[in-house]
């Protein structure tokens, strides 16, 4: 499975909130009820972690199908810039996939 793109504009030390509704190719619910999800933010797709969100620590997991990923999470990176992020589950069964991914970019806050 390819994941698909989306790319995050954040700004420093703000919250940010997105949801996410995910479907397969079939346009059916893909439900999370026994999948751990966890989102890192990365300087580059091998780079070091700046955040981590876990579901109940960032990340939650709802809807009718169990298929819409909220993330809402303040945005403490120290540097401003363009980083790496992906959304991945891992499946009571073993099975891993990665369903959102793109571009991180923070920008820098003004008001302190």
């Amino acid at each position: 499975m390819i994941p698909g793109l989306y790319d995050i504009k954040a700004y420093r030390n703000d919250t940010l909130t997105k949801t996410f509704t995910v479907v397969d190719s079939t346009g059916s619910p893909v439900s999370f009820a026994t999948a751990d999800i966890k989102m890192q933010v990365r300087t580059k797709p091998d780079g070091d972690i700046l955040m981590t969100l876990t579901e109940g620590d960032g990340l939650t997991v709802g809807g009718t199908g169990n298929n819409v990923i909220t993330l809402s999470r303040v945005i403490d990176i120290n540097g401003c810039g363009f980083y790496y992020y992906d959304i991945q589950a891992t499946f009571a069964t073993g099975v891993v996939s990665t369903y959102i991914k793109g571009a991180f970019i923070v920008q820098k806050d003004i008001t302190k």
